[in-house]
């Protein structure tokens, strides 16, 4: 996910030292005094940018989906702009050899009044593992990591007596025994694979009983009508530990899929907040205003090219002199001033973006540069296969359309027409573009962005590998193997290999094609504060402060 000029630095390697506070306790991102004689709205609307997946948080997990469960769900640790910081969690500890980490729980309740317990938190996970892999998206989360988990993936809840890589030893105490060391498992307890789930609404297997809005929420808002393809309303729930500094007492997500639609939403005060609109048109007509909200994010753009002899249907990108080409024939700067955004972009030469701090510092800062631009070397490269200007080699390129993919098509395009490659541009329909890249591996190279799941350059280096892939298009044996052994390590000899295989990935075999990084671009009323902006480009509104025009 990841990209900025000002580095946001991600201390995961001090997160042993963070200074845990109760529920409860001052925070300044929860917004200002309310003592003061400043009138605050009691309502905000905002606009998401399609519509989400069923709401159980082991399958919603996509940023759509997060933008909702975000605000009606109460994590046991969240990624803000500080990094990874306690949320339902008082107080932790690991013990020596890195295996078990012990939870200890605030003081929450159920929308409906009943405690949140370290039990539904075990259930949370036993459940997601009853929906299995094949729709829980993050399910290895929990079946690489805990023990006695893998043998689950799919099974019914009641058969899971040998799962002891989580327990309750009692209401406010959580505990997880893992397989090996891991050295990013606090981020990945982030994600609703791990989020608290009652056994009394979600039945083994089923994760179409989040649709109701009677099923008790943990955070600070509670479900009041649910349609995924309009919009979906939410209230203040009373019991949430925190429901003192709730100011807003109905907030309403609204799907919105096209982002001119979006801005005008915005303009017409339709919407009190825009999370989808076209960063170069937005930072150009709010540049001035206190509209415009900027913040820092773990984002990557990139081209991914078919490089899997199964699925691949373009000999020509097999050929890892084509690809090298490729890469080398792009002038990044040239993208980032073409989407005319200010600092909301820069040209990333590596695949895991800005902004994800390793033992050394920034990873990105760290690994360099693995892919510059040489238009010379570019063409003598493409020379080599029997290519140039006057004989170049045809590549499909696909994407799914709107302002911003449409302009880094077009720069890209004329750039490589420039040493012999002739680009040849495939739009679709969105849905149509995911499933054809991601389910078939239905492409020649495709348009590819990702934000950080979780705090650790592996939540990026782990994509090209065959395991997560649903139709593995690119990767291969050699990166798979780099892969399953840096998992073996920890430390600095794990990000050392995890240097390692960034470059083979990216430098070696020219698998990808890093673009740019960037910030999150957001539309916001004037004097808004209160929210808690996530690395992954979303936000969380349990504290947002609106003032009321006067």
């Amino acid at each position: 996910m990841k990209k900025l000029n000002k580095i946001v630095v991600f201390a995961l390697t001090a997160l042993m030292t963070l200074s845990l506070v109760a529920c409860g306790s001052k925070d300044e991102s929860k917004g200002g005094d309310n003592t003061s004689d400043v009138t605050y709205k009691t309502s905000f609307t905002y606009a998401i940018g399609g519509s989400p997946a069923y709401l159980d948080p082991a399958i919603a997990s996509d940023s759509i989906g997060s933008y909702v469960l975000n605000q009606t769900s109460y994590p046991l640790f969240q990624l803000t702009q500080k990094g990874v910081e306690p949320c339902a969690v008082s107080d932790y500890t690991v013990s020596d050899d890195g295996l078990v980490y012990t939870l200890t729980l605030k003081d929450n309740s159920w929308s409906d009044g009943q405690k949140v317990t370290a039990a539904d938190y075990v259930y949370g996970v036993k459940h997601a593992l009853s929906i299995g892999s094949a729709e829980a998206t993050y399910l290895s989360w929990i079946t690489n990591n805990l023990v006695g988990a893998a043998q689950y993936d799919g099974a019914d809840v009641d058969s899971m007596s040998e799962l002891t890589g989580v327990e309750a030893k009692d209401d406010s105490t959580l505990v997880f025994t893992l397989v090996k060391p891991c050295d990013y498992f606090v981020s990945l307890l982030s994600g609703g694979v791990f989020y608290a789930v009652r056994s009394d609404y979600a039945p083994s297997g089923d994760y179409t009983y989040a649709e109701s809005a009677d099923v008790p929420t943990s955070g600070a808002f509670k479900y009041s009508s649910i349609d995924r393809a309009d919009k979906i309303v939410m209230t203040k729930n009373e019991n949430f530990c925190d429901a003192d500094k709730v100011t807003v007492e109905t907030l309403t997500a609204v799907v919105m899929e096209d982002m001119e639609a979006e801005l005008m939403a915005f303009q017409t005060g339709e919407i009190d907040y825009a999370t989808a609109v076209d960063a170069t048109t937005v930072t150009s007509m709010y540049a001035d205003s206190d509209n415009l909200d900027i913040f820092p994010s773990v984002i990557n753009y990139y081209i991914e090219f078919n490089t899997r002899e199964a699925t691949n249907t373009n000999p020509v990108l097999l050929d890892v002199n084509v690809r090298r080409a490729f890469q080398l024939a792009i002038n990044r700067q040239e993208i980032v001033d073409a989407l005319a955004a200010g600092d909301a972009y820069y040209p990333l030469t590596g695949f895991v973006p800005e902004g994800i701090t390793a033992t050394e510092g920034d990873f990105r800062e760290v690994g360099g540069d693995y892919v510059t631009y040489d238009k010379q070397q570019a063409i003598e490269l493409l020379a080599k296969s029997g290519y140039s200007k006057d004989n170049p080699v045809t590549i499909e390129y696909y994407y799914n359309q709107n302002t911003m993919h449409d302009t880094v098509a077009s720069v890209v395009k004329a750039q490589l027409a420039e040493v012999g490659i002739n680009l040849v541009l495939k739009t679709g329909d969105v849905r149509v573009f995911f499933s054809d890249r991601d389910d078939n591996g239905n492409y020649e190279t495709a348009r590819g962005a990702m934000s950080a799941d979780y705090l650790d350059s592996m939540s990026y280096l782990d994509m090209a590998t065959t395991a997560y892939q649903t139709c593995a298009s690119w990767g291969d044996e050699t990166y798979d193997t780099m892969i399953e052994e840096a998992n073996k390590l920890t430390g600095q000899e794990r990000i050392d290999a995890l240097h390692a295989a960034e470059k083979y990935l990216v430098e070696t075999t020219a698998q990808v094609c890093p673009l740019f990084g960037y910030q999150t671009v957001c539309l916001k009323p004037a004097g808004m504060t209160g929210t808690i902006n996530s690395a992954q480009g979303n936000s969380t509104f349990w504290f947002v402060q609106v003032p009321e025009s006067k």
